[in-house]
C-alpha cells in the first residue's frame, strides 16, 4: 500500500505499507495475533475486540495516521519556520522467515519521518503459526535463560569487535550496556542452528546492534 496525505502544496505525509501474512483459513488467528502484538506501528490494535485481518488494519492505520498527521501539522504550521519539518513520512516492510520447530519468524523493518527526524528499528515476532502464540526466551531457552544467553552474547560480542576481556565490564568500556547490566533482547530471530538478538539504536549503543549466537 502507497498513499500520501497532503496538508498543504508544499506538506504531505507519504505512507508505504508492505505487509506479509500468511494466506489461508487457517492461519487466521495467527494473523490477527500478529497484527495486535504490534507488527504494524503505531500500534493502534492491541486491545481490539473485532477479529483483525491485514486488509482492514492498513487501510484503518493508513486513515488514523494520516488523520494524527493533519491535526499536527495544523498546530506545527505557526510554530514552524521551515516547511521541512511538515513533511513526514511511514514506511513499514515486513518479512517471514522459517524458525525452529516448524515456527516462524515475522520481522518489520520501521522508519518513522516526522521533519527532518527519522526513527528506524526493526521488531521480531516469533510465533508458532498454527496458533498464533509468541514464542519466548524462556521456553526456548529454558528457566536460566537470562543468565545463560547474557554470558553468550558478551563473549560473542568479545570475539565479533576483537575485545581483550569477555565480561560486562569490558562491553560498557567500549560503549554497549553503558549504565545498565547486559541482558538478552526480547527481539530476537529464533533460527533452527542459531539466534540473533536486534537491539534498537539508543538501546544499548547509540547504533543499532545484532548479536549471533550458536543455539
Amino acid at each position: 500500500m502507497d498513499t500520501t496525505i497532503s496538508f498543504s502544496k508544499d506538506a504531505a505525509c507519504k505512507i508505504h505499507i508492505n505487509y506479509a501474512f500468511l494466506k489461508g483459513n487457517e492461519y487466521a488467528v495467527a494473523n490477527d495475533s500478529l497484527l495486535r502484538m504490534g507488527t504494524l506501528q503505531p500500534n493502534y490494535f492491541a486491545t481490539s475486540l473485532e477479529r483483525l485481518t491485514p486488509q482492514r488494519v492498513i487501510s484503518q492505520l493508513a486513515r488514523r495516521y494520516g488523520k494524527e498527521y493533519i491535526e499536527l501539522a495544523r498546530w506545527l504550521k505557526d510554530r514552524e519556520h521551515e516547511k521541512s519539518q511538515l513533511n513526514w513520512a511511514l514506511n513499514i516492510d515486513t518479512r517471514i522467515l522459517p524458525s525452529r520447530d516448524n515456527n516462524i519468524v515475522y520481522i518489520s523493518d520501521i522508519a518513522i519521518k516526522t521533519g527532518e527526524t527519522t526513527t528506524k528499528y526493526s521488531l521480531c515476532f516469533n510465533i508458532d503459526p498454527k496458533t498464533g502464540r509468541q514464542i519466548t526466551l524462556k521456553e526456548a531457552f529454558g528457566d536460566d535463560y537470562n543468565e545463560t544467553l547474557t554470558k553468550k552474547i558478551i563473549a560473542q560480542m568479545a570475539k565479533n569487535y576483537d575485545w581483550d576481556d569477555d565480561d560486562a565490564a569490558q562491553a560498557q568500556s567500549k560503549g554497549y550496556f553503558v549504565g545498565i547490566k547486559p541482558y538478552p533482547s526480547a527481539n530476537f530471530i529464533l533460527h533452527e542452528d542459531s539466534t540473533t538478538f536486534v537491539y534498537s539504536a539508543g538501546e544499548i549503543n547509540s547504533k543499532e546492534v545484532h548479536v549471533t549466537i550458536d543455539n
